[in-house]
C-alpha cells in the first residue's frame, strides 16, 4: 500500500512538473522574446533579408 501511494504521488509530481511553464506570470518569456522581430526607433520592421545559404560560395559556383 505504501509503494502504491509513493508511485501515485511520484506520477502526480512528474505530471505537474511537465505541464507547468517555466515563465512567471505577467512577464515575457525569454524563449519567445528572442524569436520576435526587432524594430527600429520609429517602430518599423527591418527590410533586410537573411544571408544564410545551404552551400558555401565555392560550391554554389560549381553547381551552376
Amino acid at each position: 500500500m505504501k509503494k502504491l501511494f509513493l508511485l501515485f504521488s511520484l506520477c502526480f509530481l512528474m505530471a505537474t512538473v511537465v505541464t507547468s511553464t517555466g515563465c512567471q506570470r505577467g512577464t515575457g518569456c525569454p524563449a519567445s522574446d528572442a524569436a520576435s522581430v526587432r524594430t527600429d526607433r520609429k517602430g518599423k520592421l527591418s527590410t533586410k533579408r537573411g544571408s544564410s545559404n545551404l552551400f558555401p560560395k565555392h560550391m554554389r559556383r560549381k553547381n551552376r
